[in-house]
């Protein structure tokens, strides 16, 4: 009987870790698929700020030209984590006014509509305005291709911030940030780690990583028990502990700055319930928030669906908190 239990347990013990090894393999092909970036700026890469047009997937009657920005500067700059290098177009307005950063989504650059009209808005307000490429992405440092879903791309904008700081000149109190979609979970994760950082506006992103990206697996036919599985691999694989950062914890970081929260409830790729989520917990925290929930827009298409008020609000937003 001893014999049979301990060939019985032999096998069981095999079955478990070849289980663990299909689950984390398994994770490991999702992950390797949902993050990378390679490429990912390519079909914009005909978009300048003084010239880009309109996205086959936004409507077809936005007009992009009033947001054209006439003088921009290709420039690059350190990321706060040491081998990394941004780059950027640095916009100038008025040495005098506030600076915002702004930042795409997931696989997104400088060159995307989504980053260069909320900008074109802030520049013909009077707003500098520096647009990035965060690493693996435009024309910044290319690692291996793939997203750490803002654990690491986070001190690519406080790299950006930096670069305001010490080589333009710029007070802290005049420096916001903008953020889309992933951008905004990165932009969140810089806001918290800095707190000199003035104020930040997120457009259309999330607060529960884990809901997210089971969400992303539905859409793309997986079954949703993989995403925890797709974090571990991904952590093993990058050696970035995926799990290191949460939107939640981070705005409840916030310290009293203003923070204004965008989301549509037509949204089909990041549903409204994430951004409600994280306004919930700023809320909760005391955190300085506001949010905006229209009803009509696709994901990061807000200035397009409401062009008027979302140019008011995005204005007078970075007005009140920079001090313009």
């Amino acid at each position: 009987m001893k014999t049979w239990a301990k060939v019985l347990i032999g096998v069981a013990t095999a079955l478990v870790v070849l289980l663990i090894v299909a689950y984390l393999g398994m994770g490991y092909v999702i992950y390797d698929k949902l993050s990378n970036v390679k490429g990912s700026c390519d079909e914009h890469l005909a978009n300048r700020p003084d010239n880009f047009a309109l996205h086959p997937t936004w409507p077809a009657g936005f007009d992009v030209t009033p947001y054209f920005m006439s003088s921009y500067e290709a420039v690059k700059f350190p990321s706060r984590q040491a081998g990394i290098e941004v780059a950027g177009w640095w916009i100038p307005a008025d040495p005098a006014a506030p600076a915002v950063i702004l930042v795409d989504g997931l696989g997104g650059c400088k060159n995307s509509i989504a980053v260069l009209t909320p900008a074109g808005m802030l520049w013909r307000n009077g707003f500098n305005v520096l647009l990035i490429d965060l690493r693996d992405t435009g024309d910044s440092t290319f690692q291996d291709g793939r997203s750490t879903i803002g654990n690491e791309e986070y001190r690519d904008v406080l790299g950006a911030w930096d670069w305001l700081v010490k080589e333009k000149g710029f007070a802290s109190g005049k420096i916001g940030l903008f953020a889309n979609s992933l951008g905004g979970a990165n932009a969140n994760y810089a806001f918290s780690e800095e707190p000199r950082v003035a104020a930040l506006f997120l457009q259309s992103t999330f607060g529960n990583l884990q809901q997210v990206l089971a969400a992303e697996l539905t859409r793309a036919g997986y079954p949703t028990f993989l995403a925890p599985g797709a974090l571990v691999s991904g952590s093993i694989v990058t050696g970035v502990n995926l799990f290191g950062h949460n939107p939640l914890d981070a705005i409840r970081k916030d310290a009293g700055r203003p923070v204004y929260i965008v989301h549509t409830r037509a949204d089909t790729r990041i549903a409204i319930n994430q951004s409600e989520q994280l306004a919930a917990a700023a809320k909760a925290a005391g955190v300085n928030v506001t949010t905006w929930f229209p009803e009509n827009g696709e994901h990061v298409q807000t200035p397009a669906a409401y062009p008027q008020e979302f140019e008011q609000r995005l204005v007078g937003f970075f007005r009140g908190a920079l001090g313009r």
